[in-house]
């Protein structure tokens, strides 16, 4: 059973920040080996030969789409698997997990950085990316054409889950907490559109100017808040946007590493950034 919190102690969740400037675990974990034999291979038939028999649980919609390859991130390479749609994404999420049902995910969640738990893959780290517009939002609320917007959204993906990775080698933790999201969507939106907007932000998350309620992806993030203070968790996230964006364009100009965006970021919680205001 998910704990529930107030929303106060959500909002001043934050890392630590480093008494001095911390290394990242550099270089490839040792888990990696095993997936290089997965690149350019059939992807269903490796999984179930080499991870789990659960693939055969589960008819794949889309099998020409399949891939498997390592991304770069600040803290090694890393396998990702890339699914076609949401209900493959699903099913793959159940097979990594040795699962025999898919979870019904929502659709604006179609990424995961995945500490699978199937034989011989038990605590590989794995990013799983499924095809689809980001946080089903459609090509024509971001003015963009409907291939565009699904090319932008799979490198918005890529780098979102990259950064979570990266957190998790910087820090020792990653969570799916609005402020994890919003770090992870500053280098999502920089790698799909060269900028953060706290416009396309709220977009993303299903929040608009000036209200307190949430029709997106946001609400999936706090779901561990008692339900009757997640309007006040809304609230405070629709007010920071607006500081994050100045921040992460002055971080830029002053050609700031990703490694110094990402602590400055993350060891700054939403109630201390509403403090602000």
């Amino acid at each position: 059973m998910i704990r529930q919190m107030r929303a106060d102690e959500y909002l001043e969740y934050c890392y630590p920040l480093p008494e001095k400037k911390q290394l990242l675990r550099t270089g490839d974990e040792s888990f990696t080996a095993f997936w290089k034999e997965a690149k350019g291979s059939d992807v269903l038939r490796f999984l179930a030969e080499n991870v789990s028999l659960a693939v055969y649980c589960f008819t794949f919609k889309n099998t020409d789409a399949l891939r498997i390859f390592f991304a770069e991130t600040l803290g090694g390479r890393l396998p990702v698997i890339v699914t076609g749609n949401h209900t493959d994404f699903c099913s793959m999420e159940a097979v990594l997990n040795r699962r025999r049902k898919a979870a019904d995910y929502p659709l604006t969640v179609n990424a995961f950085t995945i500490e699978a738990r199937a034989p011989k893959i038990f605590r590989h780290k794995v990013i799983l990316l499924g095809s689809a517009p980001y946080s089903n939002i459609p090509a024509d609320r971001l003015g963009l054409e409907e291939t565009d917007w699904l090319e932008r959204s799979y490198r918005l993906r890529l780098a979102h889950e990259c950064t979570h990775y990266e957190t998790l080698r910087l820090f020792g933790d990653m969570q799916n907490h609005a402020l994890d999201e919003i770090a992870a969507d500053v280098f999502g939106q920089l790698a799909a559109f060269g900028e953060f907007s706290a416009a396309r932000q709220r977009l993303f998350f299903g929040l608009e100017p000036g209200r307190d309620n949430c029709t997106g992806r946001l609400a999936f993030y706090c779901q561990n808040v008692v339900p009757e203070e997640r309007p006040a968790v809304y609230h405070a996230v629709n007010a920071v946007l607006a500081d994050v964006e100045q921040e992460v364009t002055s971080l830029l100009s002053q050609k700031k590493q990703k490694y110094d965006i990402i602590q400055q970021l993350l060891c700054v919680s939403i109630a201390e950034r509403v403090l602000k205001f």
